[in-house]
């Protein structure tokens, strides 16, 4: 079943923009790792944290000509797929980072998880700010309504086979290369960051945490690839 959208209906101004900051801005979804700022000034008056240094960020994609559906988004089951959205004392705000296009959605209306595919329109992003059990959420809110535009999502961010392969908290490579990799956890936050030419066939990751699973995504000269690995 689709995710129904709640809505509030109010304008988008300049007060909601105060309140939640997206950068950066304007942006789409080929803008790459976005950061969002929530309560920087000291409003929460769009969700109360009551003092709760650990939120979360539900989130999702609408992607067809229905503004009420979100065709791509995170399992609601699952918050270990949600955005962490925790508490910065250094910019006295709650802070987020997340790769909206390199992320792994469930699909509508086959809950498959999947990459976001190539050419798709991204009319708008979809947030929830919610707390770690669940208990409280805010209303629905639109990326559109802080500086999202619509966009498609461009051929040269598409997913290829570079012949990458993981196994267990190493990775095998098939050519000798510059390859940027970049190691993300399920809710989106980048653990890893490595840009090197591979002169050998393999690079061990030692940040990886048994039991896990992680969205790996490395990019070559040939394209991109993108997948998601569990670190037995």
């Amino acid at each position: 079943m689709k995710h129904f959208l709640l809505f509030c209906f109010f304008n988008a101004s300049l007060f909601l923009s105060a309140q939640i900051v997206i950068n950066p801005n304007p942006v789409d979804i080929n803008s790459g790792i976005l950061t969002i700022t929530y309560g920087s000034q000291g409003d929460y008056s769009l969700f109360d944290p009551m003092g709760d240094p650990n939120l979360l960020l539900y989130t999702g994609l609408q992607t067809d000509a229905d503004p009420l559906t979100w065709d791509y988004h995170d399992d609601f089951s699952d918050t270990n797929t949600f955005v962490v959205f925790n508490f910065d004392t250094t910019l006295n705000a709650y802070v987020a980072q997340i790769d909206v296009a390199g992320r792994m959605y469930q699909e509508e209306p086959s809950l498959n998880v999947v990459n976001l595919p190539a050419n798709t329109v991204v009319n708008d992003w979809y947030f929830i700010i919610a707390t770690t059990d669940l208990s409280r959420q805010s209303a629905d809110l639109k990326g559109s309504d802080y500086g999202w535009q619509a966009a498609t999502l461009s051929n040269k961010i598409a997913n290829k086979d570079l012949g990458v392969k993981a196994v267990k908290n190493v990775l095998l490579f098939s050519k000798k290369e510059f390859y940027e990799i970049e190691l993300y956890d399920l809710t989106g936050r980048l653990v890893l960051k490595i840009n090197r030419r591979m002169e050998e066939d393999y690079l061990e990751i030692l940040t990886m945490q048994p039991k896990t699973f992680y969205i790996i995504k490395i990019s070559g000269l040939q394209g991109q690839q993108v997948f998601k690995h569990y670190f037995l």
